[in-house]
């Protein structure tokens, strides 16, 4: 008897610790999706869950609130077919891992910082029906070598694509009307990029670092030319493009430089500024390291923000006889004795 005991002991002892083994494996596996039949993720939901790796969100689902799924440090692989309307802010901000994403659905806008810092993804395509791309939403994408966008594409917000250092190409859709201020900000390795016709609305230096770049346009409201893009109908130089020269005539007919638009050139000295120039955009010469003098006409009303700081050798500031009084309402008072007077 004892030894029919000890087996049927043993057999229930094994069998019982098989259990606890499939149970922890339950709860400890990777959760792989969200159930059929659910409908709202609140915000915040699965915020930092290290056990989530693969995961495919159902067509159930009609609600994700923002950083539902941010620094979900483990995620590779996202399928999205839901009935949302959009991907809201953060909602996968941080996700280091996160390699694959397939989008698919009634998906209209990609929100603020929606895949920010996602350094691993290395592809991403765009389907229709989404219209917007908003700020920041693959910035810090480092890894980031391929973007496809679908022709719904309308508008790329501010900094979208910001530090996505990988990337090389991208073709802009025939229908995109705006793009946004730094858009492509430190994208040092994308080489070419050609605006359409659609395009209506161009922000501050959207090129901003995109040391390798070369800008082709079909559309009469923003040209190319002698290494500037300009808009030719607000007369605002957008971005510079140029990198080797010391000395430089701003175009003539800019009325205002754009926001940046010299900032942190190294090899600039000097800058003339046309006649027909009325106003200094924000931070345009910040951290021109190199910049000596600069010669501006009585036509400027209006000099931004930050526009000289950080020029630890500018030394000449150069206004028209009369003038100084004006420039000194018009520039920082550490600046009021590089101001010279000159016909």
């Amino acid at each position: 008897m004892t030894g029919v005991f000890n087996k049927k002991y043993c057999r229930s002892i094994f069998l019982f610790m098989g259990l606890i083994n499939t149970l922890q494996n339950i709860f400890n596996s990777p959760k792989t999706g969200i159930e059929e039949g659910t409908e709202r993720i609140e915000s915040a939901e699965f915020k930092g869950k290290a056990d989530i790796i693969n995961l495919k969100i159902p067509s159930s689902v009609n609600y994700i609130g923002s950083e539902a799924f941010a620094d979900c440090k483990n995620l590779e692989k996202l399928e999205l077919d839901t009935a949302i309307n959009s991907v809201k802010r953060k909602t996968f901000y941080n996700c280091k891992s996160l390699k694959e994403v397939n989008l698919a659905g009634e998906i209209k806008f990609i929100g603020a910082s929606a895949f920010e810092n996602c350094s691993s993804l290395e592809a991403i395509n765009i389907p229709s029906p989404i219209v917007k791309l908003d700020d920041l939403s693959f910035a810090g994408c480092s890894n980031l070598k391929n973007i496809t966008l679908s022709d719904s594409v309308q508008s790329i917000g501010k900094s979208t694509f910001k530090d996505c250092t990988s990337l090389e190409e991208l073709e802009i859709p025939k229908t995109l009307i705006g793009l946004g201020q730094t858009a492509f900000y430190n994208c040092v390795n994308l080489k070419k990029i050609v605006l359409p016709a659609s395009l209506t609305y161009l922000g501050h230096n959207p090129f901003f670092g995109c040391k390798n770049l070369k800008v082709e346009s079909e559309n009469e409201s923003f040209i190319v030319e002698d290494d500037f893009l300009i808009d030719t109908k607000k007369k605002r130089c957008v971005t510079y493009f140029g990198t080797d020269k010391t000395s430089l005539i701003v175009p003539y007919g800019t009325k205002r430089t754009g926001d940046f638009l010299f900032k942190d050139n190294e090899k600039l000295e000097i800058i003339v500024l046309p006649n027909s120039t009325e106003r200094i955009g924000k931070q345009t010469f910040n951290g021109c390291k190199a910049l000596k003098a600069i010669s501006m006409y009585n036509t400027v009303k209006r000099i931004d923000e930050k526009a000289f700081d950080n020029c630890p050798q500018l030394r000449k500031i150069y206004v028209p006889i009369g003038c100084k009084e004006k420039f000194k309402t018009l520039l920082d008072e550490s600046l009021w004795d590089e101001i010279e007077e000159t016909e």
